[in-house]
């Protein structure tokens, strides 16, 4: 997250900043991202780069960030129309969410994003994670930390966790870390594996995701009579 410093600029200035770092990053991944084209298409110097972020890393997270400042709400809508059904929710959240990342506007950053993403390094972009809260609290506003806070808590109140096999809220997360993680992989797998002709299997993502998600809810050995135990 940006620091204190980026966030007192007018709201014009860290516009630019973010449209400089869209059209980078929709051209190049992280690892090829150029910080001299971002502040000469900003119009800002390098120096006060430095002001408003960490590095590179910290304005990419922020502006993947930036994309998804809805999701959160859509997601607790979702969550009170499902009435707290975990699995329910994300299939659906999944199914809206793919078109976004297949067909809206920002695709060539999506792309980029997502064909270079280390599996590895999928905890960075989730902000649920309460390590990545603490270190956003050292860079950000708290304010911007209060209200990340108030997001995660009325997640987890809504969860009906009487349908999963959870004992405490640290359980529930971790279930919750898992989910994001299954999501990212599955939108990979879909730019690795399901392309033809540039064109991208909508369908046949959506369809390996259900089952991900089928066979952590329900397991995936079956009884004799080929139901599931």
């Amino acid at each position: 997250m940006p620091n204190e410093t980026f966030f007192n600029l007018p709201k014009e200035k860290q516009k630019r900043i973010l449209k400089a770092a869209k059209k980078e990053f929709s051209q190049s991944a992280l690892k090829d991202a150029s910080i001299a084209n971002v502040v000469k298409e900003a119009d800002i110097s390098r120096g006060s780069f430095y002001q408003y972020f960490e590095d590179m890393e910290d304005l990419y997270l922020y502006y993947f960030h930036s994309l998804g400042k809805d999701n959160h709400k859509q997601f607790l809508i979702h969550l009170r129309q499902h009435q707290g059904d975990l699995f329910a929710t994300f299939e659906e959240f999944f199914s809206s969410w793919i078109l976004e990342i297949f067909k809206g506007e920002n695709v060539l950053f999506y792309k980029n994003l997502f064909t270079s993403l280390d599996p590895r390094a999928i905890h960075r972009f989730i902000t649920f994670n309460e390590a990545n809260q603490r270190k956003e609290l050292r860079k950000t506003s708290y304010a911007a930390h209060e209200k990340m806070q108030e997001i995660t808590k009325a997640m987890l109140k809504e969860i009906d966790q009487t349908k999963l096999a959870v004992v405490d809220d640290q359980q529930l997360e971790l279930l919750f870390r898992l989910l994001i993680h299954i999501t990212f992989s599955t939108i990979a797998d879909g730019y690795h594996h399901h392309s033809e002709n540039g064109k991208y299997d909508i369908q046949k993502i959506n369809e390996e995701f259900h089952l991900k998600l089928n066979w952590l809810q329900k397991g995936t050995e079956t009884n004799e009579r080929g139901n599931h135990r």
